[in-house]
């Protein structure tokens, strides 16, 4: 099975792709209650949630990142990819960057207008989870930490830059990015994934 989707997790030679399948691995892992990810109450609205996050909210803070990063200052992308690669992997890295780069602007449709559009979109859904966090609660869904709230973390903490997260509080940001993340930080939203990141991580 091709690996084509992130994140991947490689368990005895299988590939699973996606966030959902992977929480769902997990949870079949564990028969602990305390530790499952999915809330007593409302479990069809959490799907939904974590469902909306993953198709809109991941695939456009990828695509905002990507569009100014990749394009403007695809080195450093490249460093990103090469942390802790072996010698010989990052060699290979490195003579198929090109076609790589090049591929991912295809797929991931990335470009000035693509930037902007993802920017109006990430902006949508911050509004939406700041409104859905106005009424004072803890979780997205339920009284408990759920795979909704660990989907929304992980997927906009390219935006948040949590302090806990391993890699992007370590990135360099391209300088509209970085310009336009500046605006959001004091959103409810973006205070609350730093809120779960430093509780949850």
């Amino acid at each position: 099975m091709p690996c084509t989707t992130l994140p991947i997790l490689i368990v005895d030679g299988e590939a699973i792709q996606g966030s959902a399948n992977i929480i769902d691995w997990a949870e079949n892992q564990s028969d602990d209650p305390e530790k499952s990810l999915i809330p007593s109450t409302d479990l069809d609205k959490c799907l939904e949630v974590e469902k909306h996050l993953d198709e809109v909210a991941g695939v456009h803070a990828r695509r905002f990142y990507y569009s100014e990063a990749l394009m403007d200052s695809p080195a450093e992308v490249r460093q990103i990819f090469a942390r802790d690669l072996t010698f010989f992997n990052k060699m290979a890295l490195r003579g198929s960057w090109s076609m790589v780069r090049k591929l991912m602007i295809q797929e991931m449709d990335l470009g000035k207008e693509q930037r902007e559009d993802s920017k109006k979109i990430i902006e949508r859904e911050l509004e939406w989870l700041d409104d859905m966090l106005s009424d004072g609660r803890e979780f997205l869904i339920g009284g408990k930490f759920s795979r909704a709230d660990l989907t929304a973390a992980s997927l906009l903490a390219v935006i948040a830059k949590p302090k806990k997260h391993p890699v992007y509080n370590d990135i360099p940001l391209p300088p509209k990015m970085k310009a336009d993340m500046e605006t959001w930080q004091e959103r409810p939203a973006i205070k609350w994934v730093n809120r779960i990141y430093s509780q949850y991580r």
